[in-house]
């Protein structure tokens, strides 16, 4: 699918927008440290859309490797993938002399992550061992370990299909929610019908081990680590692929699945057991979905273009900019969680604001592996907006400590917020979220 157009469209494409580096080195430029120093540092907080915005205005503050640099990024940020992998190119083939390793390494993560998003999976093993052999000392210790990791998945996928949707004339299923109130949709998958968990930030589609013989998916000979992010728990999981499954008449082909532990799906507390989730990589390449209130989810054929902009990608993980307040912050986006949660960046950034406002309160957060007590506080009401649409979530928590060091973000928004809408779009085409 994309894969056929993919070099030679966006070597055009880059070509045209001026940033082909092998056309820039020659007219070399010096960049404006202060300017450099300000989009690093906008980058560093992953603040995606004031980087986007710092670029367009201030291009010609700096040198075309720098412009690059950040240009790259943004395509893998706004899912341009395409763009993100041929630039990249274009700099790995004509690097100037003196460009920082850190950066290159820094680079290299985003071209592999674009890559794994388009199904090429053999080149993206190649990016994964080039960091590994070269740049080991430009990343911590973590992320060596996470590329490492990256590198087992991606070389077990390096002989399948890239996972591809065939949208045909669209689809409409019903969408429910669960006994726990996660929203579920109906897939066709071997001659059956299976509830699967919609989950926006489940970064690869995942199935217990038991539903992955029930269905008879094919099983690659990779095991690796995982983690629960809320609990922190560690386990081993493998790949499987699926040749074709339906979401009602949209043909997904080359599935790609976590295969889990069966107990790590399973819920203790509530005695409930989840068999499929449905993730991030098969989600995106629908490009739109709608959600209704009275129980329709339509995938249409011909996609709704807006000019809003308010949708961007953190690796794997949706990331949406919202009105609060009188700021417009970054927060995940969530379908696999009910309700809001608020991080701790959000609790040191307003914590006047939210002591005045809020009750401290022991909250029980739960995910993939179980559940844990956390010490938050309770807003009794919290507002977000998408464009001139404001709505008010009631009691919303708010973490005092970080989920993990690198936090950046201010919180996981949820179904909650869905729900305060009739319809709900999310298109991955033009980056966005709607609602009415």
């Amino acid at each position: 699918m994309k894969v056929k157009f993919f070099l030679p469209a966006a070597a055009q494409l880059l070509a045209l927008s001026g940033f082909f580096l092998a056309g820039c080195v020659s007219t070399a430029r010096l960049d404006a440290p202060a300017m450099v120093r300000e989009m690093d540092t906008v980058l560093n907080k992953k603040e995606f859309f004031r980087l986007e915005k710092l670029l367009d205005q201030h291009s010609s503050d700096l040198s075309p490797a720098r412009r690059l640099y950040f240009a790259a990024i943004l395509d893998n940020v706004f899912n341009r993938n395409a763009l993100c992998t041929a630039r990249i190119d274009s700099f790995m083939s004509a690097m100037p002399a003196g460009f920082p390793d850190s950066l290159t390494a820094n680079l290299l993560q985003y071209q592999t992550d674009s890559y794994f998003k388009t199904g090429q999976y053999a080149l993206a093993a190649g990016v994964d061992s080039l960091l590994i052999r070269q740049y080991p000392k430009m990343v911590d210790s973590a992320t060596l370990a996470d590329i490492k990791n990256s590198l087992l998945i991606h070389h077990a996928l390096s002989d399948i299909h890239p996972q591809e949707v065939v949208l045909g004339s669209g689809a409409a299923v019903a969408w429910r929610r669960n006994s726990i109130g996660l929203l579920e949709i109906p897939l066709q998958w071997d001659s059956q019908a299976v509830s699967t968990v919609f989950d926006t930030r489940a970064n690869i589609s995942s199935i217990t081990q038991t539903y992955a013989q029930k269905l008879h998916l094919h099983l690659l000979d990779v095991t690796y680590n995982e983690s629960a992010g809320l609990t922190g728990l560690q386990f081993k999981v493998g790949l499987g692929v699926a040749d074709s499954l339906f979401i009602g008449g949209v043909l997904v082909r080359h599935a790609v699945f976590q295969v889990m532990p069966d107990s790590v799906f399973y819920i203790a507390p509530l005695h409930i057991q989840l068999n499929v989730v449905l993730g991030f990589p098969v989600i995106a390449q629908l490009q739109e979905i709608q959600f209704y209130t009275d129980g329709r989810m339509m995938i249409p054929s011909t996609l709704t273009a807006k000019a809003l902009h308010n949708m961007a990608l953190d690796g794997l993980d949706p990331v949406l900019y919202l009105a609060t307040g009188g700021d417009t912050l970054l927060y995940h986006f969530d379908t696999g969680a009910g309700t809001t949660l608020l991080y701790a960046t959000y609790f040191n950034t307003y914590h006047s604001a939210v002591l005045k406002s809020a009750i401290p309160r022991k909250t029980m957060l739960g995910g993939a592996g179980g559940t844990k007590t956390s010490d938050t506080y309770i807003l009794p009401s919290f507002r977000l907006g998408i464009a001139n649409k404001t709505v008010t979530l009631d009691s919303i928590a708010v973490l005092t400590q970080k989920i993990n060091p690198g936090e950046r973000f201010y919180g996981n928004v949820g179904q909650d917020f869905m729900r305060q809408f009739k319809e709900f779009t999310l298109n991955f085409r033009d980056m966005y979220v709607d609602g009415k």
